[in-house]
Order: C-alpha cells, then sequence, then structure tokens
C-alpha cells in the first residue's frame, strides 16, 4: 500500500513532470516565434527556456599560421614586390649576405611565376641601384640566382632616394591590377628625407613595410614610411631575418590581399585625403560630405586605374576643408569628413565616412648669426603670452542669444567673433581683426562677404563688424538668406590676432578703410578714401600680426518658414485598457492557484 506521503510526492513529481513536457513540446516553436513583432504573451516562457544552458559555440581561432596556410594564400594571389635592401657602411659584406639570404626566404613564400607574384631589388647606400626589375625573373631558380650574385655596395644611407627609384624605375613592367608593395630593410637612420618620397610610393597605391634591425634604427622613419605602424618591423639582429619573420611577413600582406585592411589617411604638404580597397570592384563614389556635386571633390571609378584601389585626396583650400592652429604643441589641425558611397546612384546603409584628420607640427627653427659681445653684462628679458582662444558663432536674437543651428528665412541673426584671454579677463594683451569671410552652401558654392581688410562687401549680405573697446569681441545682425535649392549655410573667416603694447595693433584693427556700401546706414563705422599708400600701410601692419585662425560656425539649415509642431493627442483609454487587461491576467493566475489547490486538498481526502 502507498502511503498518503509517498501518494503526495509522486503527485508532486507528475506535476512538474508534466510540467516540463510541456516546455519541452514549446521548445522547438521557440525560433520560430522570434521572427513575430508581436510576441509579448509567450516573453515569460522564452525567459525561462532561455536559461536552459547550449553547448554551441565557435571554434577558437588561436592565431597560429603554418606554412601550408601560408602556401595557400599566396598560390592564389600574385602581387608585385620591390625589395629595398640597406647596403650602407655600417652593414657589412656578411650582414649583407644575411639580407640576400631574407630575399630568398620571401622570393620561395610567393610563388614567383609569370602567373604569379613578381619580384624586383634594389640595393642602396649613397646611390641606389635597381639590380633587376619585376618581371625579369619569373622561375624560382632564375631568381634565387640573380639574387646571389648582387654585391655589396657600401657607403652613406639614402633611404630616400631608394623609395625615389623605387617610384621611378621599380615599378616599372608592373601589372595592371595587381597591388604593389614595397619592403624597406634598415639598419639605422636615413641621411635624407624619407617622408615625402614615401608618401609619393602611397599616392601611388603602393603599400609600403619596412624592417628596423637593431635597437639603433629610427623607428619614427620607419612609421613615415609605412604611414601604418601596423606594417612596421623591427628585429633585435640580422641573424632574425629568417623563415619565420619571411612567413610572417608574406601572411601580413597575404590575408588582406596584399591591401590595408583599412583606409589610410593621406596626410600631404597642401592636401589630405584617405585611400582604402575592396573585395570587389568599386563602382560607387568617393566625396567630401556635403560636396558631392563638386568635380574636385569627387572621385568615381573613371578616376581609379584599379577599380579595387580607391580613394581621394583634395586641397586644403577646397572642398570647406577645416584647418584650425594648435598652441600646444604649435602646429595646425586639418580635417576633412570622406564619404564611401559603394552604390553609383544612392546612398545606403553600407556606406562609410570617415573622419580625416592631419597635424602639420612647427619645427623649430635654428638661426646661427655671428655675436659681438662687449665687456658690459647684458641682461635678457623673455616676456611668454598665451594665444587666446577664438570662435565664430551665429546667435538668435542678441548678441549673446543662444547658438543658432536652424532659421527661418529673413529671422535677425547675429555674428559674434570672439577670441577669450587664456590667462583671465584682467588681462587685455591681444586685439582681433576678422577679415577674409565668405558663406559656403555645403556643395562648394561660396560668397566673400568680408574682405582681406575686416570690411564688408554687400550690405544685404554682411556689413563691416562692430568692435566693442577690447577689440576681442566683434559683433554683427544680419537677416538670414539661403542659396536657391540649398538650405544649409556655414560662415568661415580668418581671425588676425595683434599685441595692444606700443600700439601694435593701430592700423589692424578695427578696419578704418571700409567704403560705404549701398543700403547701408554708415553710423558705425568711419569710412575713408581707400589710398594706396594706406592699402600699403596696412597690409604692413598684418604681416606685424601674431597669427592667423581659421574659425568657422556650426552649419546652419534655413528653413522656409518656422515649422508649427500639433500636441500630441493623449488616448486615456490606452492606460484604462492595460488596467483592465492587469487585472484579467491576475484574476484567470488566481482561479488557475485555487483549482490545483483544490484538487489537491481533494485528492489528499479521499481514503486510502
Amino acid at each position: 500500500m502507498i502511503t498518503r506521503s509517498r501518494e503526495k510526492d509522486l503527485e508532486s513529481e507528475n506535476f512538474w513532470l508534466s510540467l516540463i513536457s510541456i516546455f519541452q513540446k514549446l521548445s522547438p516553436l521557440r525560433d520560430e516565434m522570434r521572427p513575430i513583432p508581436r510576441y509579448d504573451f509567450i516573453i515569460p516562457i522564452l525567459t525561462f527556456l532561455s536559461l536552459i544552458p547550449t553547448h554551441l559555440a565557435n571554434p577558437i581561432d588561436n592565431g597560429l599560421v603554418d606554412s601550408e596556410l601560408i602556401h595557400e594564400c599566396v598560390t592564389h594571389k600574385a602581387v608585385e614586390v620591390i625589395l629595398l635592401l640597406d647596403a650602407s657602411g655600417s652593414i657589412g659584406d656578411d650582414t649583407f649576405k644575411k639580407q640576400l639570404s631574407f630575399a630568398m626566404h620571401l622570393a620561395s613564400r610567393l610563388n614567383i611565376s609569370e602567373e604569379g607574384s613578381h619580384m624586383a631589388l634594389i640595393q642602396y647606400a649613397e646611390t641606389p641601384k635597381l639590380e633587376f626589375s619585376l618581371g625579369q625573373f619569373n622561375h624560382p631558380t632564375q631568381l634565387e640566382w640573380a639574387i646571389q650574385r648582387i654585391e655589396y655596395q657600401s657607403g652613406a644611407t639614402n633611404t630616400g632616394q631608394a623609395l625615389r627609384l623605387t617610384l621611378e624605375k621599380g615599378l616599372q613592367g608592373a601589372r595592371t591590377g595587381i597591388p604593389k608593395v614595397a619592403i624597406v630593410i634598415t639598419d639605422g637612420q636615413s641621411q635624407d628625407d624619407v617622408s615625402e618620397p614615401s608618401q609619393l610610393l602611397r599616392d601611388a597605391d603602393v603599400m609600403v613595410y619596412a624592417i628596423g634591425v637593431t635597437n639603433l634604427v629610427n623607428v619614427h622613419q620607419l612609421h613615415q614610411m609605412t604611414g601604418n605602424p601596423v606594417r612596421v618591423f623591427t628585429v633585435e639582429s640580422f641573424e632574425q631575418l629568417d623563415r619565420a619573420l619571411a612567413d610572417s611577413l608574406t601572411w601580413s600582406m597575404c590575408k588582406t590581399e596584399f591591401r590595408p585592411g583599412t583606409p589610410e589617411i593621406i596626410c600631404g604638404p597642401d592636401r589630405i585625403g584617405v585611400k582604402a580597397s575592396t573585395k570587389q570592384p568599386f563602382e560607387g563614389n568617393v566625396f567630401v560630405m556635403d560636396h558631392y556635386h563638386d568635380e574636385e571633390c569627387r572621385a568615381g571609378p573613371e578616376k581609379f586605374p584599379d577599380s579595387r584601389s580607391i580613394g581621394l585626396t583634395v586641397p586644403f583650400s577646397a572642398c570647406n576643408v577645416h584647418r584650425y592652429r594648435s598652441l600646444n604643441p604649435k602646429g595646425i589641425f586639418v580635417e576633412v569628413s570622406i564619404v564611401f558611397m559603394f552604390h553609383s546612384l544612392f546612398m545606403t546603409k553600407t556606406d562609410q565616412t570617415v573622419k580625416v584628420q592631419c597635424f602639420y607640427m612647427e619645427a623649430d627653427k635654428h638661426v646661427t648669426v655671428p655675436l659681438s659681445v662687449s665687456m658690459i653684462t647684458t641682461v635678457f628679458r623673455e616676456q611668454i603670452y598665451q594665444m587666446p582662444q577664438c570662435a565664430y558663432t551665429l546667435r538668435k536674437g542678441a548678441p549673446d542669444g543662444p547658438i543658432v543651428r536652424f532659421a527661418t528665412l529673413g529671422e535677425s541673426v547675429y555674428h559674434r567673433w570672439e577670441c577669450i584671454e587664456v590667462e583671465g579677463a584682467d588681462k587685455d594683451t591681444f586685439g582681433m581683426l576678422v577679415h577674409s569671410c565668405y558663406v559656403d552652401n555645403g556643395y562648394g558654392d561660396r560668397v566673400d562677404i568680408l574682405d582681406s581688410n575686416g570690411c564688408g562687401l554687400d550690405a544685404v549680405l554682411l556689413s563691416t563688424p562692430d568692435y566693442d573697446t577690447s577689440l576681442r569681441l566683434a559683433t554683427k545682425p544680419y537677416h538670414v538668406f539661403k542659396y536657391a535649392d540649398r538650405p544649409v549655410l556655414q560662415f568661415q573667416c580668418q581671425i588676425t590676432l595683434c599685441l595692444k603694447y606700443d600700439g601694435g595693433c593701430e592700423g589692424i584693427t578695427p578696419p578704418q578703410n571700409c567704403k560705404k556700401l549701398p543700403g547701408e546706414d554708415g553710423a558705425h563705422h568711419h569710412h575713408h578714401h581707400d589710398h594706396p599708400e594706406r592699402r600699403r600701410k596696412l597690409v604692413r601692419r598684418l604681416a606685424d600680426g601674431v597669427g592667423t585662425i581659421d574659425v568657422f560656425t556650426d552649419s546652419v539649415t534655413v528653413l522656409e518658414q518656422e515649422p508649427s509642431c500639433q500636441q500630441p493627442v493623449q488616448y486615456p483609454f490606452i492606460n484604462t485598457n492595460l488596467w483592465i487587461m492587469a487585472i484579467i491576467t491576475l484574476t484567470n493566475m488566481l482561479v488557475f492557484i485555487v483549482t490545483v489547490w483544490f484538487t489537491f486538498r481533494k485528492r489528499r481526502c479521499k481514503p486510502s
């Protein structure tokens, strides 16, 4: 006979087994339910099921690379490789032979053949020498013989000249559509410039690798050559130029199809840009944001020799490239946003925007001159002034009103230029002149509104600004205008700073030679005839300024009329329905609990 306690345990066990059985039947439906937009009613069940552990996992990639994997990679991919070997006097004949041995290791990895990869080799010292060119030896045995017969050159280290020879002669014979790679080996520091020829190589779509040997190598120059720290290798001795390094280098190239995996920033002396690579032929456009319709600011497939190697460079003076000065460290920031649009006509979610920023640091210039020293002690005094922080904004309603980002056509808005003394409000060191202003609609259409002297050019657009007594704040109201069919405006100006001491700002600011414009009341400015001699003096005074800064406003969207927002409609019955549903749900749960309780109680009360 089963006791009542044992019967109770069996009933409880059967209840939970039934409940688990129900969940098991629902489990296969879980994945089918997920795509349904409305599945609020199954949230408790899915939450419970999500607690069941799973043992499915992706295999772990330990990152190890073996020779078979490299061989499989390079067998189906070709590359044009130019190898540059250091033959300077610090190398020596025995060490140079170790570089030749490394060249043979690398060649054995690259699948050298007519249809496969090709290799050229340059040894460089004081004068670089092209030992053999691309495609000259396309059989592994021939290439090995060509490498072994190279004789050590010796001399000074001119890596920059070797890079230029790579660009001028090393790429001769390169096949169209095949990626190009230059690999530089060096043990020290170049005695000539490497940054400019390296940039020219990268502009020619050559991916540069640099291998630095010994701890005497100039790592900064290695980074200048590659433009990307990922492609810089350093080893402690020439004995480490072995098969393992050749494998690492080959795999680094091959895993990205001999192309950079991420966009590369181009920082030229007068241009800025970006270039990248795609797995499939590129059919879209690369353009500066908001300048798609400007030919100078856009590049399409017709401009790319290799449809998988794309990019764009623009001059500093075009495409609304922004420039602003940095005081610490001293230099200039140049930045622009470039869009990669993959479709030929439409923007899609796969498109990418890259914000390109370059920093050009001012070099310390040391000047040596003969110096006569008298017997009298000379005391030198030095005064250091911190440059003020300058900004250009558009304000709503008043010169100190909120910053404008949206405005209606014809609305009164204030221009505000201000330079704030860094050392505190009690300082009165600098003055400023606002000049060379223009307005841009974001598509390359620009109109000058203040000339180089700081005078207004059109009273409808903007008159000459009003300066306060500190000469560090200038304002001017204007009525909002816009280009036809172009809703966005952006204003940009230059601010020239001057030191007030000893009359350093006299003749610079405020502008005193502005002509009266049609429609201008002329109540706030002195307007004189612009004599040539007076203009020459002004130019000289501007040259005496302590610095010129580019400032620009935020983009302003101009609306035809102010939009009116309707009040959202309230639906009080929604909250009522939610309460009703909650009450019904609680009632059903209570009924279910009571029913189960009575069922168990009735069974418990039956005689044994």
